[in-house]
């Protein structure tokens, strides 16, 4: 036990030591955060003023209302100030650079506004950037003096009793002065979970840096973004957040009115996806098709065109029929029944179609017209066929005949002239 417990002490020492450095690194980086990052290139440029009035160390250098840089140092000779800028990086300043004190807000914070010049003068190098080329601060109690002294007394009370009100906010720092040693009571538990095998500190630490190095040249989206972000949470909570309030409340509702929707549509899009199935085959037929298709919709181009005149033309024939018509509906009722009437001797005469089809080839037969361009009709005679009392022939030619054979038999009847012989 005796050296579980040095084991944990141990490790609680190395955290504890992990825990201070971080918390020096991170004191250090804000106490140098205004300067920029150790070992971080900067360009120096200094210009003169008559008046810098509240301007202080660690101000601001902007262009175009853009950080980049600070005051680094305030000189005073021979009635003038010059004041020493340290920009961000490597930065290009030429000769005929500018530079302005302008207020930062209306509580006399200021900044320096930093023109650079252009390249055609030619570089600033180490030279000053003359009180000539500078303007110098416009501090905002100067802009009192043109209201009256009810005014400027009316703006004396506002400004003290913001003043008031601020200190108002004292008892509140009390507290979470009085709440600060509970709150660091939590730092050996914490220690504790950074020191355990679970938590990787080096590996959260590279990704802080990884994540961390992302940011670089995005400061204007980032500030962008936490500008719309305070605008959508501005929305969010109109009306005292009452609107969304109202939502959370019926949502779940909604969700359960959703579920048994989507529900509902399990079987909707089951058929769909047979028929999209069963539309497969006739889409990959389609797609197939696609060429002679377009080929189809090519060259009927100028069919189509002629459809117009073709339907102009046809105009006055479909007006005849149209009258036509008109004048035979008068027949139709005559035409059914002629038709009716006709079904009984079609019915009887149906199965004599082969035998009806032969009698008009014989006949065409019977009219034919030689080579020589002479007509001649062909009789056969029909034995058995009696005529008064008694056969024209003898009896026993007439065997075999029947002279009203079954549908379809006709050619298959066949008497015997002689015997031994057929017809």
């Amino acid at each position: 036990m005796g050296r579980l417990e040095a084991r944990s002490a141990a490790r609680r020492a190395v955290a504890g030591v992990v825990v201070f450095a971080l918390i020096a690194a991170g004191a250090y980086l804000a106490a140098t955060a205004r300067s920029g990052l150790p070992g971080s290139t900067t360009t120096t440029v200094r210009a003169a003023f008559t008046n810098v009035d509240a301007l202080q160390v660690g101000a601001d250098v902007r262009q175009d209302s853009v950080r980049i840089g600070r005051v680094s140092d305030l000189q005073f000779a021979d009635g003038v100030a010059v004041v020493t800028m340290e920009l961000d990086g490597e930065k290009s300043i030429y000769a005929d650079a500018r530079a302005a004190v302008w207020d930062f807000s209306a509580l006399g914070a200021k900044f320096v506004e930093l023109f650079p010049g252009t390249p055609a003068a030619g570089p600033l190098g180490d030279q000053i950037v003359s009180a000539e080329r500078t303007v110098e601060s416009a501090d905002i109690y100067q802009l009192f003096n043109v209201f009256d002294e009810p005014t400027r007394a009316a703006a004396t009370g506002a400004v003290r009793e913001l003043g008031g009100g601020a200190a108002g906010l004292s008892g509140a720092l009390h507290d979470y002065l009085r709440a600060a040693p509970d709150l660091l009571t939590d730092v050996e538990t914490v220690s504790e979970v950074l020191s355990s095998d679970q938590a990787d500190l080096p590996g959260l630490l590279r990704s802080a840096e990884r994540l961390s190095s992302r940011f670089v040249g995005r400061e204007q989206q980032i500030a962008a973004l936490v500008e719309q972000t305070d605008v959508t949470l501005r929305a969010v909570s109109a009306d005292e957040g009452l609107p969304l309030s109202d939502t959370l409340d019926r949502l779940p509702a909604t969700l359960d009115h959703a579920r048994t929707a989507l529900d509902a549509l399990d079987v909707p899009l089951a058929d769909a996806k047979t028929a999209v199935t069963d539309l497969r085959p006739g889409a990959e037929a389609l797609a197939a098709s696609e060429e002679d298709l377009r080929g189809v919709l090519r060259e009927s181009v100028p069919p189509l065109k002629q459809v117009p005149g073709v339907a102009e033309q046809a105009e006055p024939a479909v007006a005849d029929l149209t009258r036509t018509f008109a004048d035979a509906r008068p027949l139709a009722p005559k035409v059914t029944r002629a038709l009716d009437n006709l079904v009984t001797p079609l019915q009887v005469l149906a199965p004599y179609a082969p035998e009806i089809a032969t009698l008009f080839v014989r006949w065409e037969s019977l009219v034919a017209e030689d080579i020589n361009g002479l007509h001649y009709a062909r009789i056969g005679a029909a034995p058995g066929v009696r005529t008064g009392g008694g056969p024209v022939l003898p009896d026993s030619v007439d065997q075999g005949y029947n002279p009203y054979p079954e549908p379809g038999n006709a050619d298959n009847d066949r008497a015997e002239l002689t015997p031994g012989g057929v017809r």
